[in-house]
């Protein structure tokens, strides 16, 4: 099954009329239909991440399936660096870098550089549409792998504060809104509601940092 034919079984499972995911999405009607009839050979930039998000899936699991080849996955275990609070700033230890836990349930995305690549634990309920506490997040470093954050992204954002000496770590959508850079929690919990006006430097003179690029998650039990 190609990555098209499963978007068609996924939104046919939901419920969903292709009107109905487009809304979701945010992707436009027409593209979705020639993306689901196979006219293009696979959609730019981070459309098939919004169509998954909107699915209530990974954009790992529209290209490969529930279950990935071991070429597609590259099982060979992956760096579990500590703890990422979806709606809050959550403190990171200093020492997380040199990852003493792995995870063999996820392997890396051909993609990217497996070198930049690491997994995070969910904690809380604050990114409760897409993932929920305990739940592993396949990260890919920004600056490692040379790429660029985009709007849309679902993003692990970090600050540093005390010259330093504190880490502080969340996770949220890069999105934009009058021209102005928000990031925005992926919840349904009335108490992570409120967008963060994204700048280099917070209101608390702490250096801000969009770390790294989300690009699945992961139920353990999975």
């Amino acid at each position: 099954m190609e990555w098209n034919e499963r978007i068609v079984r996924l939104r046919k499972d939901r419920g969903y009329s292709r009107a109905e995911l487009a809304r979701r999405s945010g992707v436009s009607y027409d593209n979705l239909n020639k993306y689901e009839r196979g006219e293009v050979e696979k959609p730019r930039g981070n459309i098939l991440e919004l169509i998954a998000a909107a699915l209530d899936t990974t954009e790992q699991e529209l290209l490969y399936g529930t279950d990935f080849s071991p070429a597609q996955k590259a099982k060979a275990g992956l760096a579990i660096r500590g703890e990422v609070a979806a709606g809050i700033w959550l403190e990171a230890d200093l020492f997380e870098a040199e990852a003493v836990e792995t995870s063999t349930l996820v392997g890396h995305d051909i993609r990217h550089p497996s070198s930049a690549q690491y997994l995070l634990r969910i904690k809380g309920e604050s990114l409760n549409k897409i993932a929920q506490d305990g739940d592993l997040i396949l990260c890919v470093n920004y600056l490692d792998a040379h790429i660029e954050p985009k709007i849309g992204d679902l993003a692990v954002v970090e600050r540093s504060r005390d010259g330093g000496h504190t880490i502080e770590r969340t996770a949220k959508r890069i999105a934009q809104h009058n021209g102005v850079v928000e990031l925005r929690p992926e919840s349904t919990d009335p108490r992570f509601q409120t967008a963060i006006v994204y700048s280099d430097v917070d209101s608390e003179s702490a250096e801000v940092t969009i770390k790294a690029k989300i690009l699945g998650i992961f139920n353990q039990l999975d």
